[in-house]
C-alpha cells in the first residue's frame, strides 16, 4: 500500500490519472447509452456488434498514425486536443441523437478516431512522469481506473438513462471532458527527443518509415512479441463479452439487460480492484510475472466454463449468487493476465519506440477483434450465449498450455519475465 500512496503523491501522475479517470468514465457511459439504446430498438446482438465495428474502423485507418504521433509530438498537447475534440463530439450528439438513430454509429466512429491519438500518447507519457520502479503501481492504478470507470459508467448511465434521459447525460459528459482537458494542461511539456523533419515530402516518408520500424521491432523482438499477442488476446476477449453483456444478463442471469452493470460489471470490477494489490504484493516477493499471467489466464478460463455449463442449469437463487462470485474471480484473474504483461512491455521497450509499441497494441487489438465480435454475435443469435462462453473458456485453457511451450522456446523472454 505504501508504494501506491507514494505513486499517487507524484504530482504529474495525479494530473494524468485524473484525466484518465474522467476519460474512462465518459467512454463507458457513452458506450452503455449507445449499446443499450440500439439493443432496445432492435433486440439484435448483431446490431450491437456493429457498434464495435464502428469503433474498430478508425483503428485500421488512423491507429498507426496515432502511434507514431505519440513518438514525435508533445504528448500533453496531443492528449489535450484529443479530449477537447471528444467533448465537442459528445456535445453535438446530445442534441441530435433522437432525430437520427444511426447517428450513434457515426459518433462511435469519430470518438474512436480521436482515441487513436489519445491512447498511445497516454501510455507513452506514463514512463516519462513515473519512476521506473513505480510503473507496476502506476499501471495498477490506471487499470483500477478502467474498472471503476466501467462499473461507474455502466451503472450510473443506466440510472441516468431511465431518469433524466440520454440528452442531459450526454451534455454533462461533455463538460466533464472539459475538466479532463484542464487536468492535462497542468502537466509539463512531454516532448519527444525525436525532431519532426522539415519539408513535407521528407516528413511523410519518415512518418511512414517510423510505422514500419515499429512493426519490425515488435515482430523481430521475441521478448516483446509474446506479451504483445497476449495483451491483444485479453482485450479481444473482453470486447466479445462487453458486446454480449445484454444477452448474458437476460439469458444466463434471467433478468433485464439494464441490470448488467450491477450484476456483471460491479462484481467483476471489485475483483479487478483486489487484483492489483495482490499483484503488487506478489511482485515484491519476487514471484515471476510469468506465473501470475498463467494463473490468471487459467482461472479466467475456468470462470467462463462455469458460467456456460453450471450457472444456467442450477436453481435460480443458487445460480445468481454463484454467477456474481464467478464474475468477481473473473475480474481478478483478468488483471493477473493484463498488468504483469503491460508492466513488462514498458520495462523492456525503448523510450523512442514506446508510442509505436503501445499504439500498435490498441490499433491491432481493435482491428483483430472485429471478426471475433461479429462471429460471437452470430453464434449468440443462432446457438445462444452459453456456447460462446464455453468456446472462450476452452480457448483460454489452450492458451495457457500453449504459452508454456512458447516461453520454454523463448529463453530470453522467460529469463526477463
Amino acid at each position: 500500500m505504501k508504494e501506491f500512496i507514494e505513486t499517487i503523491r507524484t504530482k504529474n501522475f495525479t494530473f494524468l490519472w485524473g484525466s484518465q479517470v474522467i476519460s474512462q468514465f465518459i467512454f463507458n457511459t457513452l458506450s452503455f447509452l449507445i449499446i443499450t439504446r440500439i439493443f432496445e430498438l432492435t433486440g439484435s446482438t448483431i446490431a450491437v456488434s456493429f457498434v464495435w465495428v464502428s469503433y474498430a474502423l478508425p483503428a485500421l485507418l488512423f491507429g498507426p498514425l496515432g502511434a507514431v504521433t505519440a513518438d514525435i509530438a508533445d504528448k500533453r498537447k496531443v492528449m489535450t486536443v484529443s479530449i477537447l475534440l471528444q467533448a465537442a463530439v459528445v456535445f453535438v450528439f446530445a442534441y441530435f441523437y433522437a432525430h437520427y438513430v444511426f447517428l450513434s454509429y457515426a459518433v462511435v466512429f469519430i470518438y474512436s478516431m480521436i482515441n487513436q491519438f489519445y491512447m498511445p500518447s497516454e501510455a507513452a507519457a506514463l514512463p516519462q512522469i513515473v519512476a521506473r520502479n513505480r510503473l507496476p503501481q502506476a499501471n495498477s492504478l490506471f487499470f483500477i481506473t478502467v474498472q471503476v470507470g466501467l462499473v461507474a459508467g455502466f451503472t450510473l448511465a443506466g440510472v441516468f438513462y431511465n431518469s433524466v434521459g440520454i440528452g442531459p447525460t450526454l451534455l454533462a459528459s461533455s463538460f466533464l471532458l472539459l475538466a479532463a482537458a484542464i487536468n492535462l494542461k497542468m502537466l509539463p511539456l512531454l516532448r519527444s527527443g525525436k525532431k519532426i523533419p522539415k519539408g513535407f515530402e521528407k516528413g511523410v516518408v519518415e512518418f511512414f518509415s517510423d510505422i514500419v520500424i515499429g512493426y519490425k521491432f515488435i515482430k523481430n523482438t521475441k521478448a516483446i512479441l509474446f506479451p504483445f499477442i497476449l495483451l491483444i488476446g485479453l482485450q479481444a476477449a473482453l470486447s466479445v463479452v462487453v458486446v454480449n453483456l445484454p444477452v448474458i444478463t437476460s439469458d444466463i442471469l434471467k433478468t433485464k439487460a439494464s441490470f448488467s452493470g450491477l450484476l456483471i460489471i460491479a462484481p467483476a470490477a471489485v475483483g479487478a480492484l483486489i487484483g492489483p494489490a495482490l499483484i503488487s504484493k506478489l511482485l515484491t516477493k519476487r514471484v515471476r510475472k510469468r506465473r501470475l499471467i498463467e494463473y490468471g489466464l487459467f482461472v479466467l478460463a475456468l470462470c467462463l466454463l462455469i458460467l456456460s455449463t453450471i450457472v444456467p442449469v442450477v436453481y435460480f437463487w443458487i445460480g445468481r449468487p454463484l454467477a456474481i462470485l464467478v464474475f468477481l474471480f473473473a475480474g481478478a484473474s483478468y488483471v493477473f493476465g493484463l498488468i504483469p504483461s503491460l508492466t513488462y512491455l514498458q520495462e523492456v521497450t525503448p523510450e523512442d519506440l514506446m508510442g509505436r509499441v503501445f499504439g500498435n497494441i490498441w490499433f491491432i487489438t481493435t482491428v483483430v477483434t472485429v471478426i471475433p465480435v461479429l462471429f460471437s454475435a452470430t453464434i449468440t443469435e443462432i446457438f445462444g450465449v452459453r456456447l460462446l462462453l464455453f468456446i472462450l473458456g476452452v480457448v483460454g485453457v489452450a492458451v495457457v498450455l500453449l504459452s508454456r511451450t512458447i516461453i520454454r522456446k523463448v529463453s530470453n523472454y522467460a529469463k526477463r519475465l
